[in-house]
């Protein structure tokens, strides 16, 4: 018995060995369990991690990662395990701590451990702190998905500054479980089925097919030391309650599998959501268009005639593309929409300062903001306006030849040189302004002009004016002042015209 038993080892210590050379490119000495399970776990674990970098392109040779690490034992398995990789893939690796101020003793521990665990990696560590709780009620928001939505924006703009093009997270099998149930229970639907992404934009999660046991198991036969959140092991929050105690029920009392149910669902609805995807990408295509100021516009016509589905479909889209953490709607706020759309209502003020307003048989979504400017006008040169989609170009004063091209509303104007008084400038429209406009004697505002031409007070603050130190030269993609108009006694003109930078059309989330 005892024979037989050094022998099984023996072959399966060999085994592993050969494992060990093909995944790590040569032999290891180690001590083998009795059972052997802690160095297959770990074996399985780093080939499954680095299997699934390649099959979905998460990190490609040379990226420039930063690592969330909170000093717990996911985010430290994942620092060690990119490390790890460093050389093979030549990567730069970055890594930042957030302290939300919750836990002020633990989190100062947090630090330390953090901080001597880069150092002994050679990582660079950002510590950024955060008092979460009063942020959370002057936002009026929970404490949890405050935190959540200050460690993103911290993750994105520390990744900017870094230089970073990756943002590595340790969400793993068991928090994509923990994840689709908590959707589940607040009435998610199908988009919400599919989970934690394994991507999106920067955001990368190596550990997306890894479990909680493989991480401890890879912990442990590398022993390292992490920080253990004792607040994870109470039930005060609904993460924590759904991960200690009712996953725990159902895997006891109702079913067993509910891990791999769950996932199978998630898995089910991400295909069903990418065919889904394509008919609302056409739909929108037909029926949205992107405003040179970033509002997002709704021919109504077509839309009133689109089943109930599809309809919130777009109207979700379009607030999710409006929402500045890119967050989807509640339920309510696109059936409200939907209602306006439908019966004819003017208009909705929507959260994130997101405003409805009908123009016409046209839709506009827009985020209220005033953005005033004001940018030279240099002769030969091009002016982008920051706040719309414009570029202005003045072309360099040349002899008047005579005649000139004319065109009604024109996106390109000519006007008389001499009559100039430089330099000129583009900017918004005030509240005050007023022009002579051709062909007229007397001043008129700029508001009742526009009136006059039925242009709707949403689209007024995305219309510039180029003016000299007289006042106002061109009511731009509309009328030129009579002032610098070209008559006879014209010698020197120049041309001011106006461009649409291009901008992809409004895409589906």
């Amino acid at each position: 018995m005892k024979g037989s038993l050094s022998l099984s080892l023996t072959q399966l210590r060999f085994q592993i060995n050969e494992r060990v050379k093909g995944t790590y490119g040569r032999r290891l000495k180690f001590c083998l369990d009795p059972d052997g399970v802690s160095i297959i776990l770990e074996l399985k674990m780093f080939k499954k991690v680095r299997d699934t970098i390649n099959e979905h392109s998460l990190l490609a040779s040379r990226d420039s990662v930063l690592v969330a690490l909170s000093g717990g034992p996911d985010s430290v398995a994942l620092l060690y395990l990119l490390t790890r990789l460093r050389k093979e893939m030549e990567l730069k690796l970055a890594a930042v701590y957030v302290n939300h101020r919750i836990r002020p003793r633990t989190a100062k521990k947090e630090e330390g451990f953090c901080r001597q665990l880069c150092d002994n990696l050679g990582v660079e560590l950002t510590i950024v702190r955060e008092n979460i709780p009063a942020l959370a009620r002057l936002k009026k928001k929970g404490l949890e998905e405050t935190a959540r939505d200050f460690r993103y924006t911290t993750f994105e703009s520390l990744a900017v500054e870094l230089g970073c093009n990756k943002i590595a997270l340790a969400h793993h099998v068991d928090d994509r479980v923990e994840t689709i149930l908590f959707r589940i229970l607040r009435g998610t639907g199908r988009t919400g089925l599919q989970g934690i992404p394994i991507k999106r934009g920067r955001v990368v999660r190596p550990f997306y097919h890894v479990t909680k046991r493989e991480i401890y198991s890879y912990l442990k036969r590398h022993r390292l030391k992490f920080c253990v959140d004792q607040s994870n092991a109470g039930s005060d929050f609904a993460r924590n309650y759904i991960r200690n105690r009712l996953l725990v029920d159902i895997r006891r009392h109702l079913s067993p599998g509910v891990d791999a149910a769950l996932l199978n669902l998630s898995e089910t609805a991400h295909e069903e959501e990418a065919f889904l995807e394509s008919i609302v990408r056409k739909a929108q295509k037909k029926i949205a268009r992107a405003t040179v100021g970033g509002k997002i516009e709704l021919d109504l016509k077509l839309f009133v005639g689109y089943n109930i589905w599809l309809r919130r479909r777009l109207l979700r889209h379009c607030l999710t593309e409006l929402s500045p953490d890119g967050r989807a709607p509640d339920r309510t706020v696109v059936e409200r929409l939907d209602k306006i759309c439908m019966t004819g209502g003017k208009g909705l003020s929507l959260p994130d300062a997101v405003q409805a307003v009908r123009a016409g048989s046209k839709l506009v979504l827009y985020r209220e903001e005033r953005r005033a400017y004001i940018e030279e006008l240099q002769p030969g040169k091009t002016c982008r306006l920051p706040c719309l989609r414009l570029n202005l170009r003045c072309g360099l004063p040349a002899a008047f030849g005579g005649s000139l091209e004319k065109a009604k509303r024109s996106r390109r104007i000519w006007i008389n040189w001499e009559k100039l008084s430089v330099p000129l400038v583009v900017r918004n429209i005030r509240r005050a302004d007023r022009f002579v406009p051709l062909g007229m004697k007397g001043t008129k505002k700029i508001g009742d002009y526009l009136t006059d031409r039925k242009v709707a007070g949403v689209y007024r603050d995305e219309i510039p004016v180029v003016c000299d130190q007289e006042g106002i030269v061109w009511l731009v993609g509309f009328e030129i002042a009579d002032r610098v108009k070209i008559d006879t006694s014209t010698n020197r003109v120049v041309r001011i015209e106006v461009t649409e930078r291009r901008k992809s059309p409004v895409h589906a989330v």
